[in-house]
């Protein structure tokens, strides 16, 4: 089975009128590299980065060659990353960090990405993840509302949706499913990551629900 791996190119530039030129260039060095490497390999480029994904170390090799010598015909430079994709931690780390091999490895990655999510949390202001409940009616979401609220869980209500932060996916699973023990048949009850936090991130900082134009 194929892992996934990318090539990562933090391109240089001296000032504001290289960086607009080489944003050019970028994209030139990236139809080229296409072109070279077919479709084993998807290349993309992002201002100051270019990106070259694959399967195998050999392809990601043959990549961070291929860039490379793209790069130096057409006068930049930058400094390649190789890195391999952990799917329990959900981020690019570098392949001198192993995959996990046992139960206990695997956890240990997950609770690594939960804790991640929970400062990302802490630092935005806002929660990284949210439960949304939906109701048969009103009368049953005040009904839930209160109930949740009796025992110290933080809602936001709005006609027949019941909205609740949580900091990491763990704990918004973890939370939905107390969620749904409680609602009534027919309630539907969602993990997904925060609308606030999105709104947080790009609008106001320290908001928590504010975002969510319910």
């Amino acid at each position: 089975m194929s892992d996934d791996w990318r090539v990562e190119w933090d391109l240089d530039s001296e000032g504001v009128f290289e960086r607009l030129r080489d944003q050019l260039r970028e994209h030139e060095v990236a139809d080229e590299a296409r072109e070279r490497l077919g479709d084993r390999v998807v290349v993309t480029s992002d201002p100051g980065k270019l990106f070259a994904y694959a399967s195998t170390p050999e392809e990601a090799g043959e990549a961070a060659r291929v860039l490379g010598e793209l790069l130096a015909e057409h006068g930049m430079t930058g400094e390649p990353r190789i890195c391999r994709w952990h799917p329990d931690e959900e981020r690019w780390e570098s392949p001198d960090v192993p995959l996990p091999s046992s139960p206990a490895a695997h956890e240990a990655e997950r609770e690594r990405l939960r804790e991640t999510e929970r400062a990302e949390s802490r630092q935005a202001g806002a929660d990284e993840w949210e439960v949304r409940v939906t109701l048969p009616s009103h009368a049953d979401t005040v009904a839930l509302a209160e109930r949740l609220e009796a025992e110290g869980l933080p809602l936001v209500r709005r006609w027949r949706f019941l909205i609740a932060g949580a900091q990491s996916e763990h704990d918004a699973r973890a939370l939905a499913e107390r969620v749904r023990a409680e609602a009534p048949a027919g309630a539907e009850v969602d993990a997904e990551g925060s609308e606030a936090l999105v709104w947080a991130r790009e609008h106001r900082p320290f908001a928590v629900f504010g975002g969510l134009g319910l």
